[in-house]
């Protein structure tokens, strides 16, 4: 568990609520050091002439005001991006849903640019036009389709790489006699796909899961992993196993709860033996204390 990849790993999964603003930022510092350049040679390119009249700023406007518009409208398409399920759209649907947010992120970008740059313009002596709008629009747009599919790659090259190296689980099929799948709840077992390795986990190991959207991560003494289930979904076949929800986004192992503890609300708090706290819900009260009772 001392592996460089296993210590990264737990790196990942302790940030994990602060990657995409993370993300954001090293986004922010990346278009701002190349804008910069492109400021640069800009003003080198207009201090050749002997008739440029622009003022050494403008350049840097230019560029800082479309590298901040682009940072902002990550935000948006990094939650779009997160809701879009790949295995479960068409190449075509998918093709046109990102040709159209590609046309909404130009329209977006060049529309906050322009704002942008008049707001600074106004502080100045100087005017600010953005020339012919079906030309420049045009302009931008190729530029911006361009940063679009760029920035899609590099989206899903990254949630790859993630997901590769944090390990991702999958229910290990059981058969029944005939050799078809048994369907009755969660299997004893889940396979663990990690960079070039492949491990099993035992359910009976997992000490609370956490609700992540389409995911729900297993939280276990070894690591954390992610499974591509519902929450809801995990828990109606996790019962057989004695996992039992407590809240909307949370589940524990009946094994791993030390003690429960509740407030006038009806609200409550379960304490792990691992030391972790976990909220329990009113809602799901009743139940947990009927699953955890002992049979007369």
């Amino acid at each position: 568990m001392g592996s460089w990849d296993e210590k990264i790993s737990r790196f990942l999964r302790r940030t994990e609520k602060h990657h995409l603003w993370m993300s954001i930022a090293l986004a922010f510092v990346y278009f701002m050091a190349n804008n910069t350049v492109n400021a640069v040679s800009t003003w080198t390119e207009l201090s050749r002439t002997d008739t440029n009249t622009h003022a050494l700023w403008e350049p840097f406007i230019w560029e800082y005001s479309s590298a901040i518009s682009t940072t902002l409208l990550i935000i948006p398409l990094a939650l779009v991006f997160r809701q879009l399920t790949i295995s479960t759209i068409s190449l075509k649907a998918l093709l046109l849903i990102h040709l159209t947010l590609a046309t909404l992120f130009s329209v977006c970008h060049v529309f906050l640019m322009v704002m942008m740059r008049k707001a600074v313009y106004l502080l100045s002596e100087r005017s600010y036009e953005f020339g012919p709008l079906f030309r420049e629009f045009f302009y931008e747009y190729r530029k911006d389709l361009w940063g679009y599919f760029t920035l899609v790659i590099f989206y899903y090259l990254l949630r790859f790489s993630y997901r590769r190296l944090i390990g991702q689980a999958s229910p290990v099929n059981k058969e029944d006699a005939s050799g078809n799948e048994s369907p009755d709840g969660l299997p004893e077992n889940l396979l663990v796909k990690k960079l070039n390795r492949e491990f099993l986990v035992r359910v009976a190991d997992i000490q609370w899961i956490e609700a992540a959207g389409n995911y729900v991560n297993l939280h276990t003494a070894k690591g954390v992993y992610p499974l591509r289930m519902t929450m809801k979904r995990f828990c109606d076949q996790a019962n057989v196993h004695s996992i039992y929800r407590i809240h909307r986004s949370y589940a524990a192992h009946a094994n791993a709860i030390s003690d429960i503890r509740y407030d006038e609300s009806g609200d409550g708090t379960i304490t792990l033996t691992s030391g972790a706290s976990l909220p329990v819900s009113r809602r799901y009260k009743s139940a947990l204390k009927a699953a955890l009772s002992p049979v007369a």
